[in-house]
């Protein structure tokens, strides 16, 4: 009986899927998050969807009682991301921008390293200077100090140009991305519905999935409709649009390490915001 559970069905759904070592029931289990408390969506009925809290903890604690089937909630979410997600002219902006920027932070970054190197060579030579003086005659008691400072300073500055990290040789986030990922998720929603390819498939899309916010609106009607957000996982589908799964070795690592730093620019740049906002999509 709903009314006498202690915990809400989300989190006994999850419970019982880890200890029997299985996947998620659904393409879209625990992905799904209520717009109004925040609580999960999980199953309320037969291939139906809907508030945990509200089902399971009464309207004091949420409101909405909209549902959704499971053939919508997923129609949806796979139109959007086969569809809308990575709009052409959308992903052409982004890139000219993230090429910029990228240009910029090189630019930055070479002007950095050249000034540290250059404050080394000084150090050096300093250094060798005082070494002269020592050997003219000078008591060594007298340059200690200054000697023991140009050696500390000569490791801060050999250790932060061994950490910072080379220019990346190639940049792969171009304006044809889109192409890409349009024939990338195609063809995994298409592997959906065979057998032999289904639970691959079906783990790939849910790891483009940050989470999916439904939120009820009025239909004029007595029930209420939801509205669903999806909210794409940056890096997952950044990797999927550079084909990082179809690669191996350095170039796959490669891949990688380009697709976390445009994470990184994209969450920090108040430009990339302007564009993508958090691969933000209404359904």
């Amino acid at each position: 009986m709903p009314e006498l559970r202690i915990i809400d069905q989300s989190l006994w759904d999850e419970v019982k899927a880890r200890q029997e070592g299985r996947k998620p029931r659904f393409l879209l289990t625990g992905l799904v998050k209520c717009g109004c408390c925040g609580g999960a969506f999980s199953t309320v009925g037969k291939d139906r969807f809907g508030c945990s809290n509200s089902r399971n903890k009464g309207k004091s604690v949420c409101r909405n009682r909209a549902g959704i089937t499971r053939q919508e909630l997923e129609g949806r979410i796979l139109t959007i991301l086969s569809e809308r997600l990575m709009d052409p002219e959308l992903v052409k902006v982004f890139a000219a921008e993230y090429i910029a920027e990228r240009n910029r932070l090189a630019a930055h970054h070479d002007d950095d390293r050249a000034q540290k190197e250059k404050e080394l060579a000084k150090v050096i030579r300093e250094q060798d200077v005082l070494v002269n003086a020592i050997l003219a005659g000078t008591p060594a008691e007298r340059i200690k100090a200054k000697m023991q400072q140009l050696e500390t300073r000569q490791k801060h500055l050999e250790k932060d140009l061994a950490a910072a990290p080379a220019p990346a040789a190639t940049v792969r986030i171009h304006p044809r991305m889109a192409d890409t990922w349009q024939e990338r998720i195609r063809a995994l929603i298409s592997g959906l519905t065979e057998p032999d390819r289904e639970g691959e498939a079906r783990e790939a899309i849910r790891g483009l999935i940050g989470k999916i916010v439904a939120t009820p609106v009025p239909t004029g009607g007595k029930r209420n409709t939801l509205d669903l957000v999806l909210h794409g996982d940056l890096a997952g589908i950044l990797a999927l649009s550079l084909g990082a799964d179809q690669m191996s070795g350095q170039q796959k690592t490669s891949c990688e390490q380009e697709v976390n730093q445009s994470a990184g620019f994209l969450v920090a740049g108040a430009g990339y915001r302007r564009n993508l906002p958090e691969l933000r999509c209404p359904v």
